[in-house]
């Protein structure tokens, strides 16, 4: 089955996803999550995320700081 076209049209409507990425390699989605804090983030992974019909895995990382923003081209 495929759940791309969902689950796209599901991080569109979540404001805390920020952006959606179609990837190549071993994920199939790379997601930038805004959220207030860990305890807020874990909300996220565990009553929704990983419920979502497709998801078999959730790979996170966190950042520390962000060193370069956006450069103009």
């Amino acid at each position: 089955m495929n759940y791309f076209p969902s689950f796209e049209e599901f991080s569109d409507g979540l404001p805390e996803i920020r952006e959606c990425f179609l990837m190549t390699g071993g994920s199939d989605y790379l997601l930038r999550v805004d959220v207030e804090s860990a305890s807020a983030f874990e909300r996220i992974h565990k009553e929704i995320l990983s419920v979502l019909p497709g998801v078999l895995r959730i790979n996170s990382s966190f950042s520390i700081r962000n060193v370069l923003s956006v450069r103009q081209k």
